[in-house]
């Protein structure tokens, strides 16, 4: 400024009015005269996005021109600007209520010039493992997870987050695949009892009845539920076959099937139920021939038409092997007389020869 009339040019015969800004190039500084009104001017306003400022008025304020009305020059900032140091709510408009939790400066997806509306499209920001930060049902048009959706907290399965299953990306968010990408080896019984979540549901049937949970004791296999059957490769001498092999439950024992209550195991294998043959090896047999040799569990073969009477008075023949005593290998001969005591009664079988005697 040269001299007075550099800003006052009505001449000395009307000294005022002076226009500073009108007459003086002013790019800076203006802090000097515009932080308080003590020289006449606009001061700085009592807002709180002004309380800490006390100087360079220019980095917001643009023109001269119009100090009041002059807004920041948003087109001149880049994303490193952090907007929420201004709008913050009190200082200039912020985020609203229903707006997407995020730290995420809010150039991610606001522009400058544009400021609303915005959309958000899944590329301004990172969001691996981050799907569930908005996706609660609390931020639409974000949806959440629906009411029939699986337990996301499964004891012993780590689901860290919505894209531990739903593996289509943020364009699709469907399918999600539960058991193509969580390994779960327990608490099946979980989703599983029932179809409440969708899923294939314990079956009605009478094996099913009683289970509350432990699934994958039978089950083994995540892949195929309803395909998947017992390993019974994993069943030992100690398994009780006929807890679920009674029949309805699953194939139990035939009507001509032997009288026992031994366990299946001990004739049958795990991995070739049927078929299967009594060699008397597998369970004690002694005085037990006659519970299945009487002719009606084929192919044990009962007594002939022409066996001696066994129950003779006064003699005591506890059971088949009484007489037969050359073992299961060898049913036959059958000795009598080197077996039993016999002292009367003997016309029983001897009046004739009837029972080849």
């Amino acid at each position: 400024i040269s001299n007075c009339d550099t800003c006052h040019r009505g001449g000395y015969a009307s000294w005022n009015p002076g226009r500073f800004h009108g007459n003086v190039s002013v790019s800076a500084q203006c802090a000097t005269c515009h932080s308080n009104t003590a020289y006449g001017v606009t001061g700085k306003p009592a807002t709180p996005i002004h309380s800490a400022v006390t100087g360079n008025c220019e980095s917001c304020h643009k023109t001269t021109s119009s100090w009041s009305a002059s807004k920041p020059d948003h087109s001149l900032f880049t994303s490193a600007t952090q907007c929420a140091s201004c709008h913050n709510g009190s200082g200039a408009t912020g985020k609203t209520g229903a707006h997407i939790p995020t730290s995420g400066n809010c150039l991610v997806c606001h522009s400058t010039t544009a400021w609303t509306p915005t959309k958000w499209n899944h590329t301004q920001e990172v969001v691996t493992a981050k799907c569930a930060t908005c996706h609660t049902g609390s931020y639409p048009p974000a949806d959440g997870k629906p009411a029939v959706h699986i337990p996301t907290t499964v004891p012993g399965v780590v689901i860290s987050n919505c894209d531990t299953c739903h593996r289509g990306g943020y364009a699709a968010w469907n399918p999600g695949r539960f058991h193509g990408n969580v390994s779960v080896s327990a608490q099946c019984a979980t989703c599983h009892l029932s179809t409440a979540y969708g899923v294939t549901g314990k079956p009605a049937t009478s094996i099913h009845s009683a289970v509350t949970g432990n699934c994958e004791s039978c089950h083994k296999t995540t892949s195929s539920w309803s395909a998947s059957k017992p390993d019974h490769s994993l069943f030992t001498s100690a398994t009780q076959c006929a807890s679920c092999h009674n029949g309805s439950g699953a194939t139990g024992k035939t009507g001509a099937h032997i009288p026992t209550s031994g366990n299946c195991l001990v004739c049958h294998s795990t991995t070739a139920w049927t078929p299967t043959k009594w060699n008397h090896t597998q369970e004690v047999v002694t005085a037990k021939c006659a519970t299945c040799h009487s002719g009606a569990y084929p192919p044990a073969d009962g007594k002939p038409a022409v066996h001696i009477p066994t129950t003779v008075p006064g003699v005591v023949i506890s059971n088949c092997d009484t007489c037969h005593r050359s073992g299961y290998g060898s049913w036959m001969p059958g000795r009598f007389h080197g077996n039993v005591s016999v002292s009367t009664q003997c016309a029983t079988c001897h009046l004739s020869t009837a029972y080849g005697v």
